[in-house]
Order: C-alpha cells, then structure tokens, then sequence
C-alpha cells in the first residue's frame, strides 16, 4: 500500500513538473472539477500567437485561493480577470503557449 502512493505521488510529480503543457479540454476538465461547478456553466476559448484564454462562464462561482492555485499548477493557466453580470461570473484563464506540445 506505501508503495501505490509513493508511486502515485511520484507520478503527479512528474506530470506536474513536465515541460509540455496540457491540452485544452483536460484543462476545462480541471478548472471544471476543481471549481465544482454546475451544469449551467461553460467555456470559451480564444488564442493568438504566444497566449491561449479560457473563459469560464458561471451563474455559481465559489473558489478560494488553493482552487486557483491548483489550477494554476495542474494546467498552467492563471486567473487573468474576473467580471459579474447579470448574476453571471466569467473567470478569464490564459497561459502563453511557447512551450505547448503539439504532437
């Protein structure tokens, strides 16, 4: 059993230290699952030459600093802007893309 979650921990070690990026949807997966979010929420995503954004639209938003921090660990996405609307939350995540694989 120590053996397991040494391996396992090791495991996340290595794909949380890795040079490659994750791709975009195991992105919202995460930023999805950590923020818990609810069914009436979505993304959007937007790129240029050296940044990708995700927007997260939700009408349910509680996150404390650790979620964001997890986040920005797991994915490589920080929390570039948030705005209130209508009872709706956009939270924008970007990270540059320089060291994105593209295999």
């Amino acid at each position: 059993m120590i053996l397991s979650t040494y391996n396992y921990r090791r495991a996340e070690y290595v794909r949380l230290t890795s040079p490659s990026l994750l791709p975009i949807d195991e992105c919202e997966e995460w930023i999805w699952d950590i923020l818990e979010s609810t069914k009436d929420s979505s993304f959007e995503y937007l790129a240029d030459e050296d940044k990708e954004f995700l927007i997260f639209n939700t009408n349910d938003f509680h996150a404390d600093t650790k979620s964001l921090y997890k986040i920005r660990k797991i994915t490589g996405m920080r929390l570039t802007q948030i705005s209130t609307h209508a009872r709706y939350t956009q939270l924008w995540f970007y990270r540059s893309t320089y060291s994105t694989n593209r295999n």
